[in-house]
């Protein structure tokens, strides 16, 4: 694609920008937006304009055009968190929004919805993920751990073999030996057999051997039969072609996708050159605007304090004033004073002489009716109705930044002319101007020192001139100003101890000790990648996660069925709640806060795939507190330094996402099973110490997590299959614990289309075939998770099957006899799943409208009454 195509969309993006913030904001406060479907609409145009900024980002080489574009996308993206919080909060706090009926009604499809990981979260920090993946892969290897999660787990599943004896490897030659014997003489036998029956045809046919003759004709005849066929079927591809019934086939060369993805790759190179040139030209140029403009600027803001030095100096005494300080800004409070309100004054005024002038009379009236008054304001409190609290607003934090985006736009790049820069080159009159501001304020900086010192020799001048110049008069001065520096120097000293005490008692806190005060952040991270708790994140992505858009979820929803969400849904809401947010700094400072995620469903449904690819697309550290990860490491009371460090560092080095799987077990209290030593012969050295339970990181976890504030940008994400173990005050735990629940269900029939294919394709076993009858092979699989698919795959295509893949197409038979050995989701487990489901608050029912206090009043006086009488 050329330069003008993302301009133009670029372009077309701030024009629906702009007109959707018109749409939010109307002269006609009715129209603006207040149902579900409006903020629904709202929410898909806003998806919308993501998606072309995030494109348009991506490809864009002109280096001042993405700084710009980027703080519009920025925008946009903290923009859309926010109409999404409000939309689940019209949702009855449900995070699955069903909008099938409003992509019909805006006739759109489902592709629409699909929230794309933006690539600048990975792209513009390719350097400094690149040097941290180097730095973990040689702390890994100096530590001697599993280089990714995959060897960890091979290495975890394959127990060392036990030695074996001479007799028990003679025995094995053995039967392998006998085997190939046996398979050598039946292949024999079967050839000689195979012979025999060819040589009792031909003697029932009756035909001697054939001559040479008489096989080349025959030769010819099937050699000129095939060419005859091959070229019938090329005149008649030939002429589908020419009517138009049939695209036309495509040269590697001259193919449009991989001409494309070329172009992509090329600009890619254009960009980066573009940025170092802009780079180094932004400090080539900073120095020359300063060579050239620097003095004009120095001597402009010199004039301007020097002036403010003789219109503020005091005309009887002849002091100057005291230089703003750093706490005010120096001299731009100076450069540019705070405006003051002219009527300020003589509305204080007025106050002041109405309430000299009345606080007689009110002094009077306040004694006389101080007991009225004490009881009427009482009776008031009683009789006045409880005010109702305000209602929730829809936050618009980011409304205002996007509003700037469209200006700065409108005003920079709108009516640019940029026909004779074809490279995208950076304009240098901009940066110019952008350096400018940057450069003022060095100076101004700069000249704040050198003032100060003047204006202090300025003083001692004044003052050697007092004391040199009348000695009396400067003696009683003196004396008078010392009285005043005692009297100055004791209000001082009584308001120091108040601050003191304010300091140290209510007013502030003692922060709590850090015991890694003194260490690096390199040697925290060493430390927790030799314990393995700091892993190598796998490449991962969300396209991996294979799953259709369900289509009649508000149908199911009008019927009072609430259905599970759909591959895509789970998709959606992962990418919003742990992606986008922690990705940028000022999104995640500014946008709904969630600080921690919780991904439920049957095993083997992806929930550790998700957590893996929001990981590698934030570009984040993974930080596994697994149980398993965690086990036989920090005992004792070195748990609360284990979870300190892992937090202390997911806010150092930021993005960062906490993974704990499993964690039905952190919050299972059942000290039971977590105490039971093990006994002789199940494990565990004589005088070895008890395993200690996964729960006891369970405290200092809740206590960490609630520490995690907005700007740290890391996020906890929990996976559990089980949570119907849990009792019902650990489960009640569970859930409190983590701000999102999302459910990743079975895949349906249609995700179940999509998932074969993907997965067959993945594990090397190529496009399936037009014929093979995948609706049977859908249907007899649901109730699989993906993983027992996944599995199946595995076993049934084995190196050597793909390499007989051209001659005998995979079968569904086969498919099928692999599936066979894996294990479906027990329905009684998947129930006991959703039975817990309930217990989430959005699945909760609603308590009615509590009663008014006057209705409850009268109601119970009418009791009482009744009683009485």
């Amino acid at each position: 694609m050329a330069n003008i195509t993302f301009d133009l969309q670029w372009r077309e993006a701030m024009t629906d920008l702009l007109e959707q913030l018109e749409a939010e904001a109307p002269e006609d406060p009715a129209l603006a937006p207040q149902t579900l479907t409006d903020y629904a609409c709202m929410y898909i145009k806003y998806l919308q304009i993501y998606n072309k900024l995030e494109e348009s980002y991506d490809q864009m080489v002109h280096p001042q055009k993405r700084l710009d574009l980027k703080k519009a996308l920025e925008a946009c993206i903290g923009r859309l968190l926010e109409v999404k919080a409000w939309l689940v909060t019209l949702n009855d706090g449900r995070d699955v929004v069903n909008l099938d009926d409003t992509l019909v009604d805006l006739k759109l499809g489902p592709d629409v919805l699909e929230v794309r990981v933006p690539r600048y979260y990975r792209n513009d920090r390719a350097v400094e993920l690149e040097s941290r993946q180097q730095f973990l892969l040689a702390l890994m290897e100096k530590y001697e751990r599993p280089a990714t999660a995959d060897d960890a787990a091979a290495t975890a599943a394959v127990p060392e073999p036990s030695a074996m004896s001479q007799e028990e490897a003679i025995a094995i030659l053995q039967a392998n030996e006998r085997g190939r014997q046996a398979r050598a003489r039946v292949k024999a036998l079967l050839g000689a057999r195979a012979q025999q029956e060819e040589d009792l045809r031909r003697q029932r046919m009756g035909g001697d051997n054939m001559s040479a003759e008489t096989a080349a004709i025959k030769m010819q005849a099937a050699a000129r039969g095939f060419l005859a066929k091959r070229r019938a079927r090329r005149m008649v591809n030939e002429e589908l072609v020419f009517i138009g019934m049939k695209p036309p086939a495509r040269e590697s060369a001259r193919d449009p996708v991989l001409r494309e993805v070329q172009n992509l790759a090329r600009r890619k190179g254009v960009q980066a050159a573009n940025r170092i040139e802009y780079e180094e030209c932004v400090v080539s140029m900073k120095k020359r605007v300063k060579e050239i403009e620097g003095q004009d600027m120095r001597e402009m803001v010199q004039d301007r304090v020097n002036k403010w030095f003789l219109e503020n100096r005091d005309p009887v005494t002849g002091n100057y004033p005291d230089f703003p300080g750093p706490d005010v800004g120096g001299s731009k409070f100076i450069l540019n004073p705070p405006i003051v309100d002219p009527n300020a004054g003589e509305e204080e005024n007025a106050k002041d002489g109405k309430g000299k002038g009345d606080k007689k009379e009110g002094d009077k009236k306040d004694k006389v009716g101080d007991k009225k008054g004490g009881k009427d304001e009482k009776k008031g409190k009683k009789d006045a109705p409880e005010e109702p609290p305000p209602e929730p607003a829809p936050a618009c934090f980011f409304a205002k930044h996007v509003k700037d985006a469209v200006q700065s736009y409108c005003a920079t790049w709108q009516d640019k002319d940029e026909t004779t820069n074809f490279v995208q080159r950076h304009d240098v009159e901009m940066v110019k101007a952008t350096l400018r501001p940057l450069v003022f304020e060095e100076v101004r900086q700069e000249v704040d020192v050198e003032m100060a010192v003047l204006l202090q020799k300025l003083k001692d001048m004044v003052a050697a001139e007092k004391a040199g110049g009348s000695p009396k008069k400067g003696k009683k001065g003196g004396k008078k100003g010392d009285k005043q520096g005692k009297s100055g120097d004791g209000a001082k000293k009584e308001k120091k101890p108040k601050g003191e005490k304010a300091e140290k008692g209510g007013g502030g806190k003692k922060g709590k000790k850090d015991p890694t005060g003194d260490r690096s952040a390199e040697s925290l991270y060493a430390e927790l990648v030799s314990n393995g708790i700091v892993q190598p994140c796998p490449p991962r992505g969300f396209a991996e996660f294979v799953g259709a858009y369900s289509y009649l979820g508000t149908t199911l929803e009008k019927a009072d069925i609430r259905p599970d969400p759909s591959i895509a849904q789970v998709r959606q809401l992962v990418t919003e709640y742990c992606v986008l947010p922690i990705g940028s700094r000022f999104v995640h400072e500014n946008a709904p806060f969630v600080r921690s995620v919780l991904l439920y469903g049957p095993p083997g449904c992806g929930k550790t795939l998700l957590a893996h690819a929001a990981c590698h697309g934030a570009g984040a550290n993974l930080i596994n507190l697994s149980p398993a990860a965690i086990a036989g490491r920090y005992g004792g009371k070195q748990v609360a330094l284990m979870l300190h460090l892992a937090f202390k560092l997911a806010r150092v080095m930021a993005p960062t996402v906490i993974l704990v799987d499993q964690v039905e077990q952190v919050f299972s209290s059942d000290k039971k099973k977590a105490k039971k030593k093990p006994k002789d012969g199940e494990g565990g050295a004589e005088g070895e110490a008890p395993v200690e339970p996964p729960s006891r990181i369970k405290k200092e976890l809740l206590k960490e997590m609630k520490g995690l504030a907005p700007g740290d940008r890391v996020v906890v994400i929990g996976c559990t299959s089980r949570p119907q173990d849990c009792s019902s005050s650990d489960s009640k735990a569970l859930i409190g614990a983590f701000a999102k629940h999302i459910h990743v269900p079975l895949p349906d029939y249609a995700s179940l289309r999509l998932l074969w294919p993907a997965l067959v394709e993945r594990n090397g076993g190529g496009p399936l075939p037009t014929d093979f009858d995948l609706s049977t092979l859908c249907t007899m699989s649901l109730g699989y998770p993906p993983g027992a698919i996944d599995r199946a795959l595995k076993m049934v295509l084995t190196e050597r099957r793909r390499m007989k893949l051209a001659e005998k197409p995979l079968s569904l038979d086969e498919i099928m006899a692999g599936l066979y050995r894996q294990q479906a989701v027990n329905k009684e487990d998947d129930q006991a799943l959703r039975d817990w489901a309930t217990k989430l608050p959005v699945n909760q029912p609603k308590t009615p409208p509590e009663e008014p206090e006057d209705a409850k009043k009268k109601g119970g006086k009418d009791s009482k009454g009744g009683k009485k009488k």
